[in-house]
């Protein structure tokens, strides 16, 4: 089957779609055309309770592509999606009833809430009874929800005005080259769909779901924009989740977007970190997520960051980091005994490329995986977040061999990590990293750059900060000196992306 090609509402081409256009812009919600259809037909040989309402009964369904759509790197055990029930109740106060139906009808498959793991009751769609088999390309629906009071309910819950300076240029300037995208890309969206029952889990197909869905909510424009200071802090919108594939196909009235990212971000968060904690803005960030806490923390932190022994041990460590060199760094000394697994020629150049193989824990999976590497930088990059999110009761066995080489690192480390005793406080060192970015990237940097140049346009991808080509250069040299200015001299190395 030929790829469809979507178009514009104004397009002379056909539209693969059912959309219902309205003067005020209207959340939209997106399915697979399968999925759809079986919907659509069983509701008229099966009837639905009486309050059913088509709308509703759309989004409830959508959000099994949505919500896995905005976690890229997630991978959901056997397609699985966990829902939260207060989120669902949120939007009709008896949306079981919805679920139920689905359930009826066999348009969906339910996992039961886990005592064990906490997990709220997951859904995935029931490709046995829409009969989903072969191979073809993707292809999805398009549905606008009309019903006033659901729309405010999600547009609520998808765009949060918490940047300002940021979310208002999510408009009808930024836009992608959908055409152009899907012909560049047309083998991510054709596969071999799964079979009627899940054997095993399929990421390849969660991500061409992932990949499709966020082309479409860009060419709809259907912006979000959440941050929620209970979790990470950073801002989620449209382009944090997009493939970087992607970037190329993006514009903003018609010019072409550029980035500056941050080399080695999350360990240069942590010599700001440990460099200064004692400063105002850091010690605030460190009070909000360890509250009582905090005083015995900084405590014992100052007394370990203070010996000879840490200073000596973190000098190379932090050069490294501020040079942007950290991976190489760990490749070289740390992990030198990490020896490629095999050598190959690149196709183009013939130029040799060493490939590295490890085996790493999926909490989604519940699966160890062998991951492949094309370098050791590549490796490296991933054995740095096991190494900040590992938890101490089972920690990775390359986290033993990095606490070997640098003891007292780790202890500051572990300090932050277990100040509470839950099974999840591990994750508190992660979070906090986040939130110091947060606060550099988001309430001080862009913030700054939008007071002086109210012109330019602006985003975020986590520690990116993006802008149009035209505005790149003075974007470049302001935030290095903005960095300069937060970080009081610990300026890290940056790295510019042009996204032609």
């Amino acid at each position: 089957m030929k790829l469809q090609q979507y178009k514009t509402k104004s397009s002379d081409h056909k539209i693969n779609a059912t959309a219902f256009y309205h003067k005020d812009f209207k959340w939209k919600v997106i399915l697979p055309t399968n999925v759809y259809n079986y919907l659509v037909d069983m509701v008229e040989k099966k009837p639905p309770f009486k309050t059913f309402k088509l709308a509703l009964a759309m989004y409830y369904l959508s959000l099994i592509i949505s919500i896995p759509a905005r976690k890229k790197d997630k991978v959901y055990k056997w397609g699985y999606v966990p829902m939260s029930s207060r989120a669902l109740e949120q939007k009709y106060y008896e949306y079981n009833l919805y679920f139920d139906y689905f359930l009826d009808i066999e348009i969906v498959q339910k996992k039961n809430y886990s005592t064990f793991t906490h997990k709220s009751n997951s859904y995935r769609f029931n490709y046995s009874a829409i009969k989903a088999e072969g191979t073809e390309c993707l292809d999805f629906e398009i549905y606008e929800i009309s019903d006033k009071k659901l729309n405010e309910k999600i547009l609520n819950e998808n765009f949060s005005n918490n940047c300002p300076h940021l979310t208002k240029w999510f408009n009808q300037g930024l836009v992608i080259d959908f055409d152009s995208l899907i012909a560049s890309l047309e083998s991510k969206f054709c596969y071999n769909k799964y079979n009627t029952v899940y054997n095993r889990p399929h990421p390849m197909i969660a991500n061409v779901y992932n990949y499709w869905h966020s082309a479409l909510m860009m060419k709809n424009q259907i912006f979000r924009a959440t941050r929620d200071i209970n979790t990470d802090n950073r801002l989620h919108t449209n382009l944090t989740n997009l493939p970087k594939s992607f970037r190329p196909f993006l514009s903003y009235s018609g010019g072409a977007m550029a980035s500056l990212d941050i080399k080695n971000s999350q360990p240069y968060f942590m010599v700001l970190l440990l460099e200064r904690y004692n400063d105002e803005k850091i010690k605030n960030i460190i009070q909000s997520i360890y509250h009582s806490k905090t005083d015995s923390l900084l405590n014992e932190l100052s007394e370990i960051v203070s010996t000879q022994e840490f200073q000596e041990e973190f000098k190379d460590v932090k050069e490294s980091i501020l040079s942007g060199t950290f991976y190489e760094y760990l490749g070289e000394v740390v992990f030198n005994e990490i020896k490629p697994h095999k050598i190959i020629c690149d196709d183009k150049d013939g130029e040799k490329i060493e490939i590295y193989k490890s085996s790493f824990y999926n909490r989604d999976t519940e699966y160890i995986e062998i991951k492949e590497f094309r370098g050791k930088r590549n490796l490296m990059k991933k054995l740095t977040l096991q190494l900040l999110y590992t938890p101490l009761k089972r920690p990775a066995k390359e986290y033993e061999v990095f606490k070997n080489h640098l003891p007292t690192l780790c202890r500051c480390m572990e300090l932050f990590k277990t100040q509470f005793d839950s099974k999840d406080s591990y994750k508190n060192f992660p979070k906090l990293l986040q939130h110091i970015e947060a606060d550099c990237i988001l309430d001080f940097i862009t913030t700054k750059l939008a007071e002086r140049y109210s012109d330019m346009p602006l985003w975020t991808i986590h520690d990116s900060i993006c802008t149009t080509l035209e505005w790149f250069p003075s974007m470049k040299t302001e935030s290095e000196s903005l960095f300069l200015e937060y970080s009081q001299g610990l300026n890290p190395k940056f790295e510019s992306e042009n996204w032609l």
